[in-house]
C-alpha cells in the first residue's frame, strides 16, 4: 500500500497537468461556441464579468493561502502598484481581451496553436533584451535558435496555408486577417507580461497575491474598454437560455483561471517551470479533439503540419533551457547590476 502510495504521488503532477491542459482547451471551445455571431454576446462584457470572477477567486485564494504561508510581508509602494497596472493592462485588455475576441475568427485549434508559441516569443524578447544569456556558438544556444525557428515557421505554415473551409468559419479573408492580428497582439502582450510578471516576482514575494493584484488592475482596465464599447444595458445581462455565456464566465473564471492556476502552480512548484510548459502542446491536441468530436469541425493537413512544427520547436526550446543550470555551473554568469524594477529594503 506504501508503494502505491508513492506512486500515485508521483505520479499526480502529471495527472493535475493534463487535466489542466484538457479544462483549458474545453474552455476555448466553449467560449468559440459562445461568441457565435449568432448568439449576440459581447466579447469585452463576457470578458469583464470573466474577470470580475478571477479576481473575486484570486482574491480569496491569496487571503486564505498567503496568509497561512506568513507570505503577506510583501510590501506594495506606489512603484509596485504601477506595474501591477501595466502587467493588468498587458494580460487581460491587450492579452485576454484579443484572445477571447478573435475566436469569432479563428478557430480553437489556431489559437491554442498560437498560445504555444508564447515561451518562444518570451525567449527571443529575453534574449533581445539581455535578459536571457544566449550563447550563439555553444550547443545549447544552436537549439534554442533551431527551436525558435521551427515554432516561427510552424506559426507562419498555420497562418498563411491552413485551409480555411475546413476550419469550419464562414468569415471572410479580411474577418481572418483581423483574428490573426488579434492573436499576434494578444501573444507579444503576454510574452511581455511574462518578463515583467518574473521580475517583479522576485521582489514581491507573493505569488497569489501578485497575481490577484494584477487581475483586479487588469479587471478594472477591461471594464472601462466595456463601459466605453458596450453602452446599451441590453449587451450587460446574461443570457440564461440558448447561448454558452452564463457558462463561459462561471467556466473561466473559476475554473480556469482559479482552480487550474492553483494547480498549475502546484505543480511548478513540485516540479520546476520547465516542467509545467512541456505539457502545453497537450492544448492543441485537446482543442483539435473536441472541435472534432463536439462541433465537427476540421482543421486541414497545413494546419496539422503547422501545429507539429511548433510542439517540436517548443520541446527543442524546453530541452535547451532544462540544460541551462548545467551550464551555469560551468560557466558562472556574473550577476547583474541593472536597477531593480521594485525598491528593495535596506
Amino acid at each position: 500500500m506504501v508503494e502505491l502510495g508513492q506512486k500515485m504521488e508521483a505520479a499526480a503532477p502529471y495527472l493535475v497537468m493534463t487535466v489542466t491542459q484538457f479544462c483549458l482547451a474545453g474552455f476555448l471551445v466553449i467560449l468559440r461556441s459562445a461568441l457565435a455571431p449568432s448568439a449576440g454576446v459581447s466579447a469585452t462584457v463576457l470578458v469583464a464579468y470573466q474577470q470580475l470572477l478571477s479576481a473575486l477567486v484570486l482574491s480569496l485564494l491569496a487571503l486564505l493561502f498567503d496568509r497561512c504561508d506568513g507570505r503577506q510581508g510583501a510590501k506594495t509602494s506606489p512603484k509596485t502598484l504601477a506595474w501591477f497596472a501595466v502587467i493588468g493592462l498587458l494580460q487581460i485588455p491587450l492579452g485576454e481581451l484579443m484572445f477571447t475576441t478573435s475566436l469569432r475568427y479563428v478557430t480553437a485549434t489556431f489559437q491554442s496553436v498560437a498560445m504555444n508559441t508564447i515561451p518562444v516569443v518570451v525567449f527571443v524578447l529575453a534574449a533581445a533584451t539581455g535578459r536571457e544569456r544566449f550563447r550563439f556558438c555553444s550547443f545549447g544556444g544552436q537549439w534554442k535558435l533551431w527551436g525558435t525557428f521551427a515554432s516561427a515557421t510552424g506559426a507562419t505554415i498555420v497562418v498563411l496555408l491552413s485551409d480555411r473551409d475546413s476550419a469550419g468559419l464562414t468569415v471572410g479573408d479580411g474577418g481572418r486577417l483581423v483574428g490573426t492580428v488579434m492573436v499576434g497582439v494578444a501573444v507579444l502582450a503576454e510574452a511581455t507580461a511574462n518578463l515583467l510578471v518574473e521580475r517583479v516576482a522576485l521582489q514581491y514575494h507573493a505569488d497569489l497575491k501578485l497575481s490577484a493584484m494584477i487581475t483586479v488592475f487588469g479587471t478594472l482596465q477591461v471594464a472601462v474598454v466595456a463601459g466605453t464599447m458596450e453602452r446599451e444595458l441590453s449587451a450587460w445581462k446574461i443570457k440564461w437560455s440558448g447561448s454558452l455565456e452564463l457558462l463561459a464566465i462561471l467556466y473561466g473564471g473559476i475554473l480556469v483561471n482559479g482552480v487550474s492556476y492553483f494547480a498549475r502552480n502546484w505543480c511548478i512548484h513540485k516540479k520546476g517551470p520547465v516542467f509545467g510548459s512541456a505539457f502545453s502542446p497537450l492544448l492543441v491536441v485537446f482543442s483539435f479533439l473536441l472541435q472534432t468530436i463536439l462541433f465537427g469541425v476540421r482543421e486541414g493537413l497545413a494546419s496539422i503540419v503547422g501545429s507539429v512544427f511548433v510542439i517540436l520547436g517548443l520541446y527543442l526550446l524546453l530541452w535547451a533551457k532544462a540544460k541551462d543550470p548545467f551550464v551555469e555551473k560551468s560557466h558562472p554568469v556574473q550577476a547583474s547590476t541593472a536597477e531593480p524594477l521594485l525598491p528593495t529594503e535596506s
